[in-house]
């Protein structure tokens, strides 16, 4: 491989001369070399070393020039081992007899860090080239001509670090060092071995490691002219030529010049060095890692066989065997076969990835494996460790990065982080295509996961995706292979969007190409795009009602799964869906039962590695075995069912306490873990994770010219976040304390909570896989029932949308225009469509009911069922029911006293100062600014009601004893609300709230972002800069993003007296949207919020009557249920009193 590492150590002879005398020297054997006769070279080396030894004697210093000899030959043959230990025992001679001073010790020095060079020992090679240097700087000066062989060993060692400039910076100095001893016809002992050619060929294969492949070319064109003119062709260096000319061909992407000038190598080595020669196997592997790259996987495990079957013959060389074992594992795992990668897998021993490249390679194969396992928290752990250490490292280009973000990226699609999944690939394809790599498959791999992500999120319509994928497909045909793997992923995603616009013939056709694809290669069943293939054509059939097919598909890989793998509780959905529809509904509801009660199993150990955010993402993307069970559910074989009917309610209790209790118990793990750490006085990455949270919260609401102007990387802010979240969580053993109180909770667990003639009722929205068939239920438990009453309420679609507007009307300000009705309008009322079908449910119970228990889902989080006017009674519902209202049934907590606060302690906080004047008549809304542009625009009034509500409530608690804190006006800030020192036992709220329905631009697609509180820096921040005001993290909006990292674990009541404090999102159907989740989330445990645009002197009014009707009950239901019906008999419109309610 190293020509130039073939020094002269002795004055030349004739050749001819001695050759025909059978003296043996260096000359003899650089002949040999130079006519291909690699056998006869080592052979008459190894016979002049014992020779010498048996004149001279084992350690006598004539003995170390045919140990160097000798070396040379190893190292051009890529012996590097063999040479370490000729290598070593020179020096070992050189010490005993010489000393280090002698300068065959610095040549042996140059030789020895090569090879350290060579096996991945590249630090080894920094002391030993600094002893050679030494060497020369006080013996023959650092000007004498052998000094240069240092130079070109920094250039080599240069590159193999990825430090292209210095190397290059060397490589000219080498040619310059030469080029000024050939003016001053100053001569080296190898100036006839380290020819211009070889020198050509390395400083090559720099530009081709480094993308410039013009410059790599033009030197390699030199070298071969140069070769080719001294008839050099059987010569060492011409292999090494050939091979340097495969790889740049190979790098540049131009896979068939790189597999003829491989095969060309093979021919060469073969018949010059051996078959069987190292140099010779490692051309077979350097060839199968091209079969594949361009998809002949057959053909790369036939080359690779070759170097497994000759592997007993090389036991000193452990990269040999590493790299061997890694491309074999490689393959298995494209073809999916994870048996055969864990059995090669097992063969690699860690000690042996010291080299650079295999570990990162060790690392991508690790990770792609365990997401094919499924077990996602170490695939996650080992990709992001080779993403983190390349980049942390530097490294110019590795291709194992480039495929971990296409693993990463699959990954993150598969655990719903789609957003995550598109930054990654984004700006690994811009990487590339700035490197002049569009023609590679790694960079054709992520433009088609990089479309995919895009196209499911509505970034793409289909006639540009269509357009994209066919451009990969030409690259792909034209480069590589018309049958390459790449062609599953783009005929699946051509399926996809053919599905998403009803060609379902042309989908499944598409399909069925993928498939025939897979078969050619051998790709096995469970490979995770065929599984997503049968997923989607299954889907199809159900669609098309031919539901034989269907199951024909789902058979291919029944019994398959592991109760692991995130894809099985979805099968069982989807098979047990099928059943339904063909009436076995038997095993349809046992199946549908096995897949709900499988998914939660697995979050109590998937959970775990993830940070909040990809939490949600995750149980949301995973959460499609319940609405197969839902489905099921809103048929008469569904609902009849007293065991679908019990694990209906089971499901939605224990759904919720995903999202919010294991969130709690997250939190609370998490600040003990800060706690302790700031008590070793180590840093606290707690308040780190805080601050980097409010800044993201601040950025969102910039618009994208400002985050360009602070270089603001949104991926990065929010990946360090997620990161440092999850990586704290783990710390905390938060999956231990998960697990503890994540014991399944069931409808028994909600019933033996109950008093006699108390109820508890689910509200649950019935997702299904057909959206128009989505249904609104209620279910009910009593203190006595034997099994819950499953009660129908009505279609989603229209009681989110038509049957909505029934209700606002109702709940609106009446004016004084005139309105001419219609005497045909229905008389139909809110309480008709929203409460009458649950109240003809309960009346089914025999005992009359004192209490209800709801916790409400999807529209009714929008709707005060207290407000609901029964035309019949001509009461409202808050006169003829007790209603308390609930996150979740499974978390009722039983007359909630004074006396049981945490402390006395209260905290006002309102009236922030946003204009200098005011106005009367005040309505707590903001304006929001057309959708169009690029930011947000809040005119904000102020509001001098709540000066009177806020002092009022001052006055109260402080008569009664209180310790009272305030903030008003210019203390009404963002930062000192997330600075309170102290929990309060009640914090009361006055401010105007938001809740934005589409956000403009976001940094992340996070419903908790959409809602929040406005404070004083919304104003006072326009004299500060932007920078200063997002490294702050406060501009005055405090979202619920924000608000579950505030400390109010002793916050046993929140008044939150703001307009639309209580609004969120309606359609994702799991009550996580918010502040009322956020305010839980950091402790709160009774939460008071409003519903719509607050009136400033009723709400004023309805406050000071709850603290004042509490102070006399001791109970703040009681009192807020005896505030709200006095409010309504001063007025009549609910819209003045009945915006509020309260959460438990």
């Amino acid at each position: 491989m190293l020509k130039y590492f073939i020094l002269l150590l002795s004055i030349y002879l004739f050749s001819h001369t001695l050759f025909a005398n059978q003296t043996i020297n260096p000359d003899v054997i650089k002949s040999l070399q130079e006519q291909g006769r690699f056998e006869e070279a080592k052979k008459l080396a190894n016979t002049w070393i014992s020779e010498t030894e048996n004149e001279y004697g084992d350690h006598a210093i004539e003995v170390v020039i045919p140990l160097l000899v000798t070396s040379e030959l190893s190292i051009l043959h890529y012996e590097y081992f063999e040479a370490i230990e000729l290598l070593n025992k020179s020096i070992e001679i050189m010490d005993k007899s010489s000393g280090w001073l002698y300068p065959d010790y610095a040549l042996a020095l140059n030789y020895l860090a090569f090879c350290k060079i060579n096996v991945g020992d590249a630090f080894a090679a920094f002391p030993i080239l600094n002893e050679a240097e030494m060497i020369y700087y006080k013996t023959l000066t650092q000007q004498h001509p052998d000094f240069n062989l240092c130079n070109i060993n920094r250039a080599i060692l240069n590159m193999h670090l990825g430090e292209f400039q210095k190397s290059e910076d060397y490589f000219n100095k080498s040619f310059e060092f030469a080029a000024n001893l050939n003016k001053s016809g100053l001569k080296s002992k190898s100036e006839n071995t380290i020819s211009k050619e070889w020198l050509y060929i390395y400083f090559a294969k720099l530009y081709t490691k480094w993308y410039k492949p013009e410059k790599a070319i033009d030197l390699l064109e030199k070298a071969q002219e140069g070769l080719i003119e001294g008839d050099r062709k059987k010569s060492p260096v011409y292999a090494i030529l050939l091979e340097a000319l495969a790889n740049h061909y190979f790098y540049i992407n131009d896979y068939k010049m790189s597999y003829t000038f491989y095969n060309s190598l093979i021919s060469h080595r073969k018949e010059h060095f051996g078959e069987n020669q190292l140099a010779t196997i490692m051309a077979y592997l350097d060839l199968g890692k091209l079969m594949a790259e361009k998809g002949y996987l057959k053909e790369a495990l036939n080359n690779y066989s070759v170097v497994e079957k000759n592997l007993s013959k090389f036991k000193n060389n452990s990269n040999l065997k590493t790299e061997l074992m890694l491309c074999i594992t490689d393959v298995h795992l494209q073809k999916g076969d994870t048996e055969s990668t864990k059995q090669y897998l097992d063969k690699i021993s860690k000690d042996d990835l010291g080299k650079r490249e295999l570990y990162y390679h060790y690392l991508k194969i690790l990770g792609e494996y365990y997401f094919l396992q499924g077990d996602y928290i170490n695939a996650e752990l080992n990709l992001m460790e080779l993403v983190s250490i390349v980049r942390q490292e530097k490294v110019f280009f590795t291709e194992y990065y480039s495929e971990a973000i296409v693993i990463l990226s699959d990954l993150f699609i598969t655990l719903g982080r789609t957003q995550s999944a598109i930054g990654i690939c984004e700006t690994e394809v811009r990487f590339l295509k700035r490197r002049g790599m569009e023609n590679s498959v790694v960079y054709q791999n992520l433009k088609l996961t990089l479309l995919n992500a895009q196209f499911n999120e509505d970034m793409l319509d289909s006639i540009q995706t269509l357009e994209d994928i066919k451009s990969v497909e030409d690259q792909l045909t034209l480069l590589v292979n018309p049958k390459h793997p790449l062609f599953i992923k783009s005929n699946t995603i051509r399926g996809e969007i053919a599905t998403k616009k009803e060609e379902f013939d042309q989908a499944i056709a598409y399909f069925h190409k993928a498939i025939e694809i897979a078969n050619y290669h051998g790709i096995d069943e469970m490979q995770y795009q065929r599984i997503k293939i049968v997923d989607l054509a299954g889907s199809i059939f159900i669609r098309k009602g031919e539901l034989d097919k269907a199951l024909d598909e789902y058979r291919v890989i029944k019994g398959k799964f592991t109760e692991e793998s995130v894809y099985w509780p979805g099968y069982l959905g989807r098979i047990a869906y099928v059943k339904s529809l063909l009436g076995e509904w038997e095993e349809a509801k046992e199946l549908a039962i096995k897949g709900v009660d499988m998914r939660f199993k697995q979050y109590d150990t998937q959970l775990n590695f993830t940070s909040e955010d990809e939490k949600i993402n995750y149980i949301h993307h995973t959460s499609g075995i319940f609405n197969y069970f839902f489905s099921l559910m809103t048929k008469r074989e569904g609902f009849k069912s007293q065991e679908m009917v019990e694990k209906c309610y089971d499901l939605q209790i224990n759904y919720r306490k995903y999202f919010l209790k294991e969130s709690i118990a997250r939190k609370a793990k998490i600040d003990q873990l800060g706690k302790y750490r700031n008590k070793m006085n180590f840093s606290d990455y707690v308040n780190h994770l805080e601050a980097q949270k409010s800044k993201l919260a601040t950025a969102n609401y910039l618009s994208v010219k400002e985050r360009n102007d602070l270089h603001i990387n949104s991926y990065m802010l929010t990946d360090r976040i997620n990161n440092l979240e999850k990586s704290l969580s783990f710390a905390s053993e938060t999956d231990e304390d998960s697990l503890q109180l994540s014991e399944y909770v069931t409808w028994k667990d909600v019933q033996d909570k109950l008093d006699d003639n108390e109820v508890a009722v689910e509200i649950i929205k019935l997702k299904c896989i057909n959206p128009k068939e989505s249904f609104y239920v209620a279910i009910a438990v009593s203190s006595d029932c034997k099994t819950p009453q499953f009660i129908p309420i009505g279609n989603a679609a229209l009681m989110e949308n038509d049957l909505f507007t029934v209700y606002t009307k109702e709940t609106q300000p009446k004016t004084r225009s005139l309105v001419f009705k219609s005497n045909s309008a229905p008389k139909v009322s809110a309480y008709d469509l929203y409460w009458k079908p649950i109240q003809k449910g309960l009346d089914s119970f025999k005992d009359n009911i004192d209490k209800i228990y709801i916790s409400k889902d999807g529209i009714y989080n929008a709707v005060n069922l207290n407000v609901l006017y029964n035309k019949e009674t001509k009461k409202y519902l808050i006169e003829e029911e007790d209603i308390e209202l609930v996150i979740s049934t499974s978390d009722i907590r039983k007359n909630i006293k004074m006396s049981e606060f945490k402390n006395n302690e209260i905290c006002l906080f309102g009236n922030p100062a946003f204009e200098e004047s005011s106005e009367s008549n005040f309505i707590r809304e903001v304006d929001e600014s057309s959708s169009e542009q690029e930011k947000y625009s809040f005119y904000l009034t102020d509001l001098p009601g709540t000066k009177t509500e806020l002092e009022n409530t001052e006055n109260l608690f402080k008569s009664k004893g209180w310790n009272v804190s305030t903030y008003y006006r210019n203390n009404a800030t963002e930062g000192n609300i997330k600075n309170l020192k102290n929990s309060p036992a009640i914090m009361h709220i006055a401010t105007h709230g938001i809740y934005i329905d589409k956000m403009i631009n976001p940094i992340l697609q996070n419903s908790l972002l959409k809602s929040g509180l406005f404070f004083t820096e919304v104003t006072s921040n326009n004299n500060k800069s932007l920078e200063e005001i997002y490294q702050s993290g406060n501009d005055g909006l405090l979202t619920a993003y924000e608000v579950k990292d505030l400390d109010l674990k002793n916050t046993s009541l929140l008044i939150l007296s703001a307009c639309q404090s209580g609004v969120s999102d309606i359609s994702d159907g799991d009550g996580i949207s918010g502040l009322q989740y956020a305010f839980s989330i950091a402790g709160v445990e009774s939460i008071v919020m409003s519903l719509w645009s607050v009136d400033d002197l009723a709400t004023q009014k309805l406050m000071n009557e709850f603290y004042k009707q509490w102070f006399e009950t001791k109970d703040i239901d009681k009192a807020f249920r005896a505030a709200q019906i006095k409010m309504m008999k001063e007025y009549k419109d609910p819209y003045y009193w009945g915006a509020f309610v309260m959460v438990h």
